[in-house]
């Protein structure tokens, strides 16, 4: 009873505080961006974004070691094996250093061609070359001393990791804007993150040494060979992952930037800012029971995790309706007057499929932390491959050729997701994680995307028309309109998972297990 209250603890503690440092970092984030737009222009902000999806080609080196060796933590933590932690965390150390020197060397082969992901006019870009190694060096020297963060997220106090990030990143920031309004100049925009990313690195990396002292001391023992044929597996099921990862969220900016101009990238980058900002709110905070909910399939058994996972996601069905709801309302006013100018607002198809998108990947969110809690990588290693290879063929047929700009990247997105994700991801997680049948869960998922599908094309034609009101009355409207349909929406659902006999406990109050 004891280890299920701490348990609770932990991952309220960590929610709270992931979501507020996501929720001060995103107000930060809007007055950068609106700050660099004004003193650099769209095509230094198209530039920033190509930089960040050619990084997240290159960390592709990762291979997803990180999360494999943290799920390895869970168990040896919660039996207190402190060799067996130590030796996870020399071998960690070394892995995460070679990751590191692997970044810099593939970005710099790579810097020589860097011209040809652009198209049309270089000339008021200044010396991309150092601008990409300043973005490439920020990049590589957080794997480093990284690796320790890894014990903040095993042990359950990944608060102490969000506040260390929260407060260099606000620090990052408020320096960024005063830059950026002295010099007017991305390179030392550049150096100010790059100087900011390694402080942070030396300090959670002193912490954990004083925190986790017993932890990181050398030791003779090697880790466990099972436990090195479960790392080779996994990550080697990662790889597959990873390689979905890139393709899907890497390669948006870069096809647009080839074929279309840093202009448009610059504008999708403002929608796609605002949606990361608030998907990384959300996926912080549930993203931080990931822990607990390692620890507690660690200690249960398989079919005790079923009824948490159900109710983690009536939860952020909830909490994605709420937020797509009002985005799909609010975005294009807010667009308006953050940057002045309607030439800055995307149409209305774009807009929907947008919205649409932003709540697909939310959902899957309950899947991907249940997944990774459960450290079923091997199982999935197929998946992303077919999920790469949907996204790249569809979105470059229809930019390519179509000429459908940055609707064409969205539908290659949402294409992969809804023919691959939306049925394989429950597949793994409810054969391998529960030893359970999917097609009740599937016809749940159809009733949820199909619902707030519909709603969001009904919403999308309304977005922008309260022009004689103000801004701030504007939000109450669209907020209350969207926090009572999302409230409708999950109802529905769980009068639906209840009927059909996947629910046994009331929402609020668990019989079987004592999770949440």
């Amino acid at each position: 009873m004891q280890k299920e209250k701490s348990r609770v603890k932990a991952s309220l503690l960590n929610s709270l505080v992931a979501s507020s440092g996501q929720i001060v970092n995103l107000v930060l984030s809007f007055i950068v961006r609106t700050i660099f737009i004004r003193t650099l222009g769209e095509q230094f902000l198209g530039l920033n974004g190509l930089f960040s999806n050619i990084l997240n080609i290159l960390s592709f080196t990762e291979l997803g070691i990180g999360t494999a060796i943290t799920f390895s933590l869970y168990k040896p933590l919660a039996e207190n094996k402190v060799n067996q932690i130590r030796a996870l965390m020399h071998l960690y150390s070394k892995i995460y250093r070679l990751i590191g020197a692997g970044i810099l060397l593939l970005g710099f082969v790579l810097m020589p061609f860097l011209e040809t992901f652009i198209s049309g006019d270089k000339s008021g870009l200044g010396n991309i070359y150092i601008a990409f190694a300043l973005y490439l060096m920020n990049s590589a020297f957080g794997y480093f001393m990284s690796y320790k963060r890894s014990l903040f997220m095993a042990a359950q106090e990944g608060y102490i990791n969000a506040l260390n990030l929260l407060i260099f990143q606000m620090l990052g920031q408020i320096m960024q804007i005063l830059m950026l309004l002295l010099y007017s100049n991305y390179l030392v925009y550049l150096i100010v993150q790059l100087i900011f990313t390694v402080l942070s690195n030396v300090w959670i990396s002193v912490i954990a040494d004083k925190r986790y002292k017993h932890y990181l001391e050398k030791t003779s023992e090697k880790v466990p060979q099972n436990t090195i044929d479960y790392l080779k597996k996994n990550v080697l099921g990662m790889v597959s992952a990873k390689i979905g990862g890139v393709v899907v969220f890497g390669t948006d900016n870069i096809i647009l930037s080839s074929m279309v101009g840093l202009s448009i990238v610059g504008i999708y980058a403002n929608y796609t800012m605002i949606i990361n900002g608030i998907n990384s709110v959300l996926t912080q905070g549930l993203g931080a029971v990931t822990a607990s909910l390692g620890n507690f399939g660690a200690t249960k058994k398989k079919s005790d995790n079923i009824e948490v996972f159900l109710k983690f996601q009536l939860i952020t069905l909830l909490l994605s309706t709420t937020v797509v709801f009002v985005f799909a309302l609010f975005s294009t006013p807010f667009i308006r007057l953050w940057l002045g100018s309607s030439k800055y607002v995307v149409t209305r198809p774009t807009l929907y499929l947008i919205v649409l998108g932003f709540f697909v990947s939310l959902m899957r969110q309950p899947l991907i932390n249940y997944t990774n809690a459960l450290g079923l990588y091997w199982e999935q290693r197929f998946k992303p491959l077919f999920e790469a290879g949907i996204n790249l063929v569809v979105s470059l047929l229809l930019v390519g050729y179509f000429k459908m700009t940055i609707s064409g990247v969205l539908i290659g997105t949402l294409a992969s997701n809804l023919l691959v994700n939306a049925w394989w991801e429950p597949l793994i997680l409810f054969k391998y994680g529960f030893d359970s049948n999917i097609k009740r869960f599937l016809i749940v998922y159809i009733s949820e995307f199909g619902s707030v599908a519909t709603v969001l094309y009904v919403l999308t034609g309304f977005s922008g028309r309260l022009t004689t009101m103000n801004i701030i009355g504007q939000l109450i409207i669209y907020t209350t309109v969207g926090l009572i349909l999302s409230i409708a929406i999950t109802f529905m659902e769980y009068i639906l998972i209840k009927k059909m006999k996947l629910l046994n406990s009331p929402l609020i109050k668990m019989k079987r297990t004592k999770f949440i």
